[in-house]
């Protein structure tokens, strides 16, 4: 089980050693996919899985989409973790082909609240499910003075902060900083927050992310 006490590099081990113990569950879950998505008549279509693993008791969401009716066949799966500490509820995805987790902290999911679904009312862990249900990957480029000096503009409280990453994501742009195979996803921002001057340096990113997405999914992911 993930326990506050556990440093990022414990987490890492953990849920690698955890999700092992999930294929039993996920071909239930896909046994189960197949079966509504047939009955389905818009497409994307989502729907999600909560499953606790037996022994250790980490509860993992698991995703299964469809781009169209066909793809009963081959889901996008995607697997992603919730657990707690006192200063709230944390999410962690695992990319297995590349043996790395991405940590999003309570402080990111208060962003996301304020900044991108603006309501109040949502639980702190409706807010995550909302957060990855609409998720769709990110292209990333090393920090750089202006990408950074628009991250403390944003984030002005945090000013000894450290960011060594920036993300266009389908929902906006994520700032974060790499350690070792660990991704700490700090903070989240709208294209509108940008200022005109700010928009240029994020232009390209955001092509970048648009193109793959379309390549990736044959369609537009707005």
């Amino acid at each position: 089980m993930i326990v506050p006490s556990m440093s990022v590099q414990e987490i890492h081990k953990e849920v690698f050693n955890d999700i092992k113990n999930l294929q039993s569950k996920i071909e239930e879950c896909r046994n189960d996919f197949r079966k509504t998505i047939l009955k389905s008549k818009k497409y994307p279509f989502t729907k999600s899985y909560d499953c606790k693993t037996r022994d250790r008791q980490n509860l993992f969401i698991v995703d299964f989409t469809a781009m169209k009716r066909s793809d009963w066949k081959k889901p996008i799966i995607s697997i992603y973790g919730i657990y707690s500490r006192p200063e709230g509820k944390y999410a962690v995805i695992p990319t297995l082909e590349m043996n790395t987790i991405s940590i999003h902290p309570p402080h990111f999911f208060k962003r996301y609240r304020e900044r991108i679904v603006r309501d109040e009312s949502v639980s702190s862990e409706n807010i995550i499910r909302q957060y990855f249900r609409k998720d769709w990957g990110f292209m990333g480029a090393v920090i750089n003075d202006d990408f950074e000096s628009v991250y403390y503009c944003f984030e002005n409280d945090n000013e000894n902060d450290k960011v060594s990453f920036v993300a266009a994501t389908s929902q906006g742009y994520c700032f974060g900083e790499k350690q070792g195979n660990v991704n700490i996803i700090k903070t989240i921002i709208s294209e509108e927050m940008l200022f005109e001057n700010q928009r240029k340096v994020f232009t390209e990113l955001k092509t970048a992310f648009d193109l793959y997405n379309k390549e990736r999914y044959g369609i537009d992911i707005l």
